[in-house]
């Protein structure tokens, strides 16, 4: 039998397809300037955690490429192929919610299942899941799997994962944490021996092929405000986050600069952005509400000593933005009217936001880049713990114009190299373009992870190419 043929065996005919009409859907995405496009040689849609494994166990022996796909946008080029012949397992028909347990405070998801999915069943509950930066149609699995949830709550922290089931390359079962145990108490992140799932997570799709999830679920506060602070000043706001963050009194708060973070995405409101500070420091305060009443006075007063001005926004500008950036997004994301996006996703302390920032802009002015197409935020995230901040540096560009595209090539190089320089604590996924100069300055830590890669998948069939 042929590959084709063994795998419409295991899927049904109707869940394979080698149709390039088909396969072109899955060859590129918004990262395509760093990630040649490449179709996939089959997609294949299984429905079971059964024929995921008969699949993987296929691919293994034919030493065939396979690249995980879930559901929902993906811009940083993780999942096109890097190999002829690959076969792109598309695991969306896994969409079930296995369990929902308010009393603990979980979900228990399967791939397919989206944020939007996710949300609408937990807050019948008055639960919500951590948020990531990206639409409801995105994976929840996936996204809390390659630490992609940096959104909501500093109170939240950063891990939001209890326990997980992934099939491995040679198509065993392996389970982390609690699950161990006993498989209907899958609440726990650590079972007995090490602590196994911090070895997985972050991986793209290069260990094999997580089936079921468990992740926590946070209380949504009926009491909820939130301040738009602006500043003229890039220093004076980062004493208002550390404080802010420091006590606990926020469950969310970013920073942008606003003339050119806030058109790009919110660019169908008739609004004078021009007007407003240079700054914006976005910030939620909620709790039960003599707790939220006591936060919010004391919010109010560090806003007062910040030197920042409180910002009068349309409410439908200030209800859209709160969704854009302080939960589930719901507004278009229109990329800066140019078609297309480009950001340097990374981890670092807040108080290196001015370099990070002042580098960047430096550096792309000079390359060529005008202003308005220059874009920046940053989000605390995990208790505060060394300041930590998600950072994104963003360039909004016309990927048909050839010389927009070696300038991007060009300013991406420069950056990468200013960060690591700089000091990050690391980069918010392996993608390409930020892993490899990585893998250099990492020592001999790189030699063991490929040595556990190759324990796990001596046949390098899990998404090759995409670290190492």
């Amino acid at each position: 039998m042929t590959i084709l043929e063994e795998l419409e065996r295991i899927v049904g005919r109707e869940n394979v397809s080698g149709d390039p009409a088909i396969t072109a859907a899955y060859s590129r995405d918004q990262h395509w300037t760093f990630v040649p496009p490449k179709n996939p040689a089959f997609v294949v849609r299984p429905g079971t955690k059964e024929e995921i494994r008969d699949v993987l166990m296929l691919a293994n022996r034919e030493k065939t490429p396979v690249i995980p796909w879930s559901t929902g946008i993906n811009i940083r080029g993780m999942t096109i192929p890097t190999q002829d012949g690959s076969i792109m397992l598309d695991v969306s028909r896994l969409n079930r919610i296995v369990e929902l347990n308010p009393e603990m405070m979980t979900a228990t998801i399967q791939p397919g299942v989206t944020f939007g999915m996710l949300v609408e069943a937990s807050k019948k509950h008055g639960l919500r899941p951590a948020f990531p930066d990206a639409p409801l149609t995105v994976s929840a699995v996936t996204n809390n799997y390659l630490r992609g949830i940096y959104q909501t709550s500093p109170r939240d922290g950063l891990d939001h994962i209890l326990s997980f089931e992934i099939i491995l390359p040679n198509g065993e079962t392996l389970q982390t944490g609690s699950r161990l145990l006993k498989r209907d108490l899958p609440y726990f992140r650590y079972g007995p021996g090490p602590e196994i799932a911090s070895l997985f997570i972050g991986g793209p799709g290069t260990w094999g092929v997580v089936t079921e999830l468990t992740l926590k679920l946070y209380r949504i506060f009926e009491h909820q405000k939130i301040y738009y602070v602006g500043f003229d000043d890039l220093e004076k706001p980062i004493d208002l986050i550390d404080r802010v963050n420091r006590e606990e009194l926020v469950s969310s708060c970013r920073f942008v600069d606003t003339i050119h973070w806030l058109p790009p995405y919110l660019g169908t409101f008739d609004y004078e952005y021009e007007t407003l500070p240079e700054f914006v420091v976005a910030m939620v305060v909620e709790n039960q509400d003599r707790i939220f009443q006591a936060q919010d006075q004391i919010v109010q007063s560090y806003i007062a000593k910040s030197g920042g001005k409180i910002l009068d926004l349309p409410q439908d500008l200030a209800d859209n933005l709160k969704c854009e950036m302080l939960g589930a997004e719901t507004s278009p994301m229109i990329f800066g009217f140019k078609g297309n996006f480009y950001c340097v996703g990374y981890y670092g302390p807040l108080n290196l936001l001015p370099k990070y920032y002042q580098d960047f802009k430096e550096n792309a002015l000079k390359i060529g880049f005008d202003a308005k197409d220059i874009s920046f935020y940053a989000n605390t995230i995990a208790r505060f713990h060394g300041q930590s901040t998600y950072y994104e540096l963003e360039i909004y560009f016309d990927s048909s114009d050839r010389k927009s595209v070696e300038m991007l090539r060009t300013l991406h190089a420069r950056t990468v190299t200013n960060l690591l320089e700089t000091g990050i604590y690391g980069w918010f996924r392996p993608y390409a373009g930020v892993i490899e100069p990585t893998l250099e300055r990492i020592g001999n830590f790189t030699e063991y992870w490929k040595k556990l890669q190759n324990l796990i998948d001596p046949n390098g069939i899990m998404n090759p190419g995409k670290v190492f």
